[in-house]
């Protein structure tokens, strides 16, 4: 596999996300709370995915700095994901402290804006990680309300925390092109198969589905 076959599987994924973010959004109004924030989880990852490629392709400047705002709307609107799912008050109190520690980091050190925060980045999503599999603990006791998304989640959520939170290694040392190719691209095969499987949990439970109270 080539860079073009990458570059075009990365063309073909943000499109699906487009896509995916469109069928769960025409559909805002009909299902619950959980649906409406994994619709909003899309929307906003779709804006991000577009202003990197407008500010990558168009005005021609690095867009590392938006990878902060993914990551930390990654983790708000996923913690209220899994608040919802799991019914459990702890996640939003976790979810405070967390935001409130980050944005102190942001404010003291704003240089922080111009590379990766690999501990930002391995913190929130590790604290996801734990929830995705509490949640597929609970699958196993008969839950099945959004059992696909949660297991494609959490196979993207993990393979990220280890490509990602080597940031700051990848870009600051001496690593190959290759290792640092070869870890970039695994991690655009797996966020591609998230949104197969995104579309097969709409597909499968909301597709021509009655809403349910």
């Amino acid at each position: 596999m080539d860079f073009n076959f990458f570059s075009l599987l990365n063309v073909f994924t943000i499109t699906f996300l487009i896509f995916n973010t469109f069928l769960f959004l025409k559909s805002f109004i009909k299902f619950g709370r959980a649906f409406k924030v994994l619709s909003c989880y899309l929307f906003f990852v779709s804006l991000i995915q577009l202003a990197t490629i407008f500010v990558a392709k168009i005005l021609h400047k690095p867009n590392l700095f938006l990878s902060h705002f993914y990551f930390i709307s990654q983790f708000i609107i996923l913690s209220i994901f899994y608040r919802i799912l799991l019914k459990n008050k702890f996640i939003l109190y976790l979810l405070l402290p967390i935001f409130g520690v980050l944005t102190y980091q942001y404010i003291d050190d704003p240089d922080i804006f111009f590379r990766y925060h690999a501990i930002g980045i391995s913190i929130t999503q590790s604290i996801l990680i734990v929830y995705a599999i509490v949640y597929l603990y609970r699958c196993l006791q008969g839950e099945n309300l959004f059992l696909i998304v949660n297991v494609g989640l959490f196979l993207y959520l993990v393979s990220s925390t280890l490509i990602f939170a080597s940031g700051n290694l990848i870009f600051n040392l001496n690593i190959s092109d290759s290792m640092n190719f070869l870890l970039i691209n695994t991690n655009r095969i797996l966020y591609f198969l998230f949104q197969i499987l995104i579309f097969i949990e709409w597909r499968k439970n909301y597709y021509k589905k009655i809403p349910k109270s």
